[in-house]
């Protein structure tokens, strides 16, 4: 099986033209054979590192394109495999591309870190690479916090100076794309932690070009200076504070028709639990994809009452968004599409409450203090 696979494996080794293409394309080769999801990471080792000698064994000018390039991707002992098995191939006297000694040359000289100053929905972290012959270059890792702070696509690019030269810019609803630079330790810290949460997500919802591009990652995150610890960013809000921020809503323009409203309160209440427990950036953010996460998913899936508790909340909700979007001081334009996401999750919402399939085990209501 392993020799018939290293035969289609370095049926396309002709096409790279320079060592990052080269890079590229064995990233996506390893990616199309990831059966990580399905078996074991020990499993996945074992055939990886049985693939690289039934490359060699061809003997051939592609494998001798193939080995080069797989060793530019990948997790260290991947890399040292390819490598040392290119170099007897090449000892035979089969020669290399020309694109060869370039495979794995690129160092990070500088990153940056790319956000939405209203929302805060995710961040892109951005490393540039030189290398030997060639212009710089950039990955780009998006880690999507609505999804536990996971990596949800990721793109390559050129020279940083271009990508935050299109990144720096103003969206129509207002918000700012803003970009600050990044030291590389830290850049490697969040592109870990954010690894580390994709591969303990089952089934996560991801960009195709993840899984394409994950050895190449692998291998670009080991150049980046280890030793930085993120710190946790969770902190746990105590019931009282909870209460006093219901208080607070219920006190203002935006809340206070609802005072005294049984089910209202319990509304916002609800959605004050949600930002605490599950949302991260904590109960005052809330974007349209919060909205939509809130309303189709986790209230089916944790939250029991009676009708009237759900036939409220499109009512209240969007007053509880735009209360929690003005102490953040999102740009109204912007506040208005996470308000008005209220009204286009409506159905969606009323559906999946009534989705036996989709109901969580009861608990009492909150009780008024």
């Amino acid at each position: 099986m392993l020799a018939g696979l290293a035969e289609i494996v370095v049926g396309d080794a002709h096409e790279p033209n320079d060592a990052l293409d080269a890079e590229h394309w064995a990233s996506c080769l390893l990616g199309a054979l990831n059966v990580g999801r399905i078996i074991d990471a020990e499993i996945r080792e074992r055939f990886r590192a049985d693939l690289v000698p039934a490359v060699e064994a061809l003997g051939s000018a592609e494998a001798l394109a193939t080995l080069p390039a797989l060793s530019g991707v990948g997790v260290s002992p991947e890399r040292e495999r390819a490598r040392a098995a290119a170099d007897r191939l090449a000892a035979y006297g089969v020669r290399e591309p020309v694109w060869a000694s370039g495979v794995g040359a690129g160092r990070p000289v500088a990153a940056a870190l790319q956000y939405d100053e209203a929302f805060d929905d995710g961040v892109s972290v951005i490393v540039e690479f030189d290398r030997y012959d060639e212009e710089l270059h950039t990955l780009g890792i998006y880690i999507d916090h609505n999804l536990g702070g996971l990596v949800k696509d990721v793109f390559l690019a050129g020279p940083l100076s271009d990508v935050r030269a299109k990144l720096s810019v103003r969206a129509p609803n207002g918000v700012q794309l803003a970009v600050r630079d990044l030291e590389l330790a830290e850049a490697r810290a969040r592109i870990v932690a954010a690894l580390d949460v994709l591969d303990h997500t089952y089934d996560p919802p991801v960009d195709k070009d993840v899984t394409r591009l994950r050895a190449l990652i692998d291998a670009r995150v080991d150049l980046l200076p280890a030793g930085l610890q993120l710190g946790d960013d969770y902190e746990e809000i105590p019931q009282a504070e909870r209460q006093r921020m219901l208080e607070a809503f219920l006190a203002t323009p935006h809340g206070e028709r609802w005072a005294g409203d049984e089910d209202a309160e319990d509304v916002a209440a609800t959605a004050i639990d949600f930002g605490a427990d599950y949302n991260h950036g904590g109960p005052l953010r809330w974007s349209p994809v919060v909205v939509e996460i809130f309303m189709t998913s986790w209230i089916a899936r944790k939250v029991i009452r009676e009708p009237a508790f759900f036939e409220r909340l499109p009512d209240v909700l969007p007053d509880w968004v735009a209360y929690a979007g003005s102490r953040r001081g999102i740009p109204p334009t912007a506040l208005n599409e996470a308000i008005e996401a209220v009204a286009a999750y409506r159905d969606d919402m009323l559906d999946a409450v009534s989705d036996p399939n989709h109901r969580a085990p009861a608990r009492p209501a909150r009780q008024r203090c």
